[in-house]
């Protein structure tokens, strides 16, 4: 005689009657090992990790371009009438580089995460560190790029890059 329609696994015949009642089912495979506990805990706060990523990046940017222009005020003397000229102007022993500053830039936004920019420039032991904590979790890439484009990182031999 067959028993039509009745289930001799209890293991599935338990997981439908908790679908049935309306409680969660879980799989201890999965959720009790490192990795589950930590995707699971990623994926619930993942919002605050991002708003905290964000606020890492900029106050880094806003502290980068800060100590830029302090540098730049600083070794150009007291500009007292506030004129723009003189704190755009370069002083006129600035050596020029070798490596080219739209190189440098799209290199910089594509591939700095890996610290491909650090590499062009000639900053071999910095890029490295680059390349293992890519690109400083996108902190360090964003700085990069901000120093780039204002042109606060020149080459290794201290000389500003050549702009087209």
């Amino acid at each position: 005689m067959s028993n039509y329609g009745t289930n001799n696994h209890s293991h599935r015949h338990d997981e439908e009657q908790a679908l049935l009642n309306g409680t969660p089912v879980t799989v201890t495979e999965v959720n009790d090992t490192f990795y589950g506990r930590t995707f699971r805990h990623v994926h619930t706060h993942r919002k605050r990790y991002f708003a905290l990523w964000l606020l890492a990046a900029i106050s880094a940017v806003s502290i980068v371009l800060a100590l830029f222009h302090y540098e730049k005020n600083k070794h150009q003397g007291g500009n007292e009438d506030g004129d723009l000229e003189g704190l755009l102007s370069k002083p006129p022993s600035v050596c020029q580089s070798d490596r080219s500053y739209p190189i440098t830039i799209l290199l910089s936004i594509f591939f700095g995460y890996v610290g491909i920019d650090r590499f062009y420039l000639g900053y071999i032991i910095s890029a490295l560190l680059k390349l293992a904590t890519a690109g400083g979790f996108g902190i360090w890439y964003i700085i990069d790029i901000v120093l780039i484009v204002i042109g606060g990182l020149p080459d290794h031999n201290g000389c500003s890059l050549v702009a087209p």
